[in-house]
């Protein structure tokens, strides 16, 4: 290594600890903004130049968030001198102490099931998801044991209590070192207003500002994210798979993010979600418009259901998918909420084959963690574990308001008649009845005493087993 190449990191107490940790398994969990990245990035630089001719693996949960995030950052703040080559095609950076780190996406993280690395950096590993941090930590330190250590460490904001608060917190022990960061500490390099803008409150500020693993109660929907499991929700559409329709749901946003996603349904009304776009900050007609238009042209959307909330941006859109002369209509959604949640419901109930009705791909990362954080309100009058069935918390809800305007009004008819036909017996079929008379009755009265905690828990007890 040439001695006249100068290191110089600005680092907070914090983050100065987590790239000094020892520990074979170390993380950074802290707040939007907090610095994870760069600090992750920085670590991963170390890793190289103190283990010469070791072989690192730098991950995010899509190539997406791998380019404009963490390699990015990672070329930002690595010397130009330390670089021998750079292989774009294959993603493959060779420094000039014979160091070598490979760049890719965990949206199918069985495929790194063959590497043998030195170490490796799962960024935004909470976001990607526990399955990838345990293939990785699989593969860390099959790379000459004798020479490099076994390694890894993952940065990002946490996603409820999953398994990493398990590895971390709950089981915690001297093989992992912890680092958590809110993001008021690092507030001196993020913009004016940063935090008031996000307008989290609660269990979403505890998490996304505070960087604290918070267990969300009350959750809206059933979703499996175990995709060794086959009621698993989480899931790609097999090659070739044929689609007699595909649709697309819209939530506009700016402040909050903009979110398009695109379902595709098969013959037997099963929907899968094959692509998702998810931003913050990007302008209508320069960014989010003609992102959609892209995804239509790929996809072949035939119908896009938007927020009806802004009609003038849905005729933006209806105007460029004319001119691009796309055969694709723009539609305002129904934006019913409780009856387009009991949609949603019916499509995540397992059916008779053993697999449920809605599917997603595990590239659609902020769809998947919508799923485990959105929840009902509780009233401050109510009892523990009680809930405002009508009312969702109205943060960290884009994707789900989109796949709801997608699925409800597309087929909220139909799947609504065609529910029973998802059970293959008789038994089945009468508790389907039973649950959708719950349903009704407490739509015309919410203080019926059939909607009792206990008759709650016991329907959603066999929802969950369907």
């Amino acid at each position: 290594m040439p001695g006249n190449i100068k290191l110089e990191f600005r680092l907070k107490p914090k983050q100065r600890a987590f790239v000094e940790a020892a520990t074979p398994w170390t993380g950074f969990i802290g707040g939007v903004g907090s610095g994870k990245t760069h600090t992750g990035a920085i670590k991963s630089i170390m890793a190289m130049i103190e283990e010469p001719g070791s072989l690192g693996l730098i991950c995010a949960p899509t190539y997406t968030m791998l380019r404009d995030a963490s390699q990015r950052k990672f070329f930002e703040l690595l010397p130009r001198e330390l670089i021998r080559s750079f292989n774009k095609n294959e993603q493959h950076l060779i420094c000039i102490n014979d160091s070598e780190v490979l760049f890719r996406s965990l949206d199918q993280p069985d495929k790194i099931r063959g590497m043998n690395i030195a170490w490796f950096w799962d960024d935004e590993g909470p976001l990607g998801g526990y399955y990838a941090w345990q293939m990785l930590k699989q593969r860390a330190g099959r790379q000459d044991p004798k020479r490099f250590r076994k390694r890894g460490w993952v940065t990002g904001t946490p996603k409820g209590r999953d398994g990493f608060w398990r590895e971390f917190v709950k089981n915690n022990d001297l093989d992992h070192t912890l680092i958590q960061s809110s993001t008021l500490e690092n507030l001196s390099n993020l913009p004016e207003n940063y935090v008031e803008g996000m307008n989290f409150t609660g269990a979403f500020y505890e998490q996304e500002i505070m960087g604290s693993f918070e267990a969300f109660e009350g959750l809206v929907y059933r979703f499996n994210i175990d995709p060794e499991m086959p009621e698993s929700h989480v899931r790609p559409a097999p090659p070739q798979k044929h689609f007699t329709q595909v649709i697309g749901g819209v939530d506009w946003g700016y402040t909050n993010p903009s979110v398009a996603l695109v379902l595709g349904i098969d013959g037997d009304n099963r929907a899968w979600q094959i692509a998702e776009y998810y931003q913050r900050g990007k302008q209508l007609e320069r960014d989010v418009i003609p992102t959609i238009l892209e995804m239509t042209r790929q996809y072949g959307v035939s119908d896009w259901y938007c927020d009806p909330a802004e009609p003038e941006h849905i005729a933006k859109l209806k105007s460029a998918l004319d001119s691009a002369m796309l055969p694709c209509e723009a539609h305002q959604a129904d934006n019913t909420i409780t009856t387009g949640i009991q949609t949603v419901q019916t499509f995540l109930t397992t059916r008779a084959d053993g697999i449920p009705g809605l599917l997603v791909d595990a590239s659609c990362v902020f769809t998947i963690t919508e799923f485990g954080s959105y929840q009902y309100e509780r009233s401050p009058d109510m009892v523990a574990d009680e809930f405002i069935k009508e009312k969702p918390v109205k943060q960290n809800d884009h994707a789900m308001d989109a796949i709801r305007y997608a699925l409800h009004t597309h087929l909220g008819g139909i799947i609504g008649d065609a529910a029973l036909s998802f059970s293959n017996t008789a038994n089945e079929q009468r508790l389907l009845r039973e649950i959708a008379e719950l349903e009704r009755a407490r739509e015309e009265d919410t203080e019926r005493t059939i909607w009792r905690k206990g008759n709650m828990a016991a329907s959603m007890r066999f929802l969950g087993r369907l």
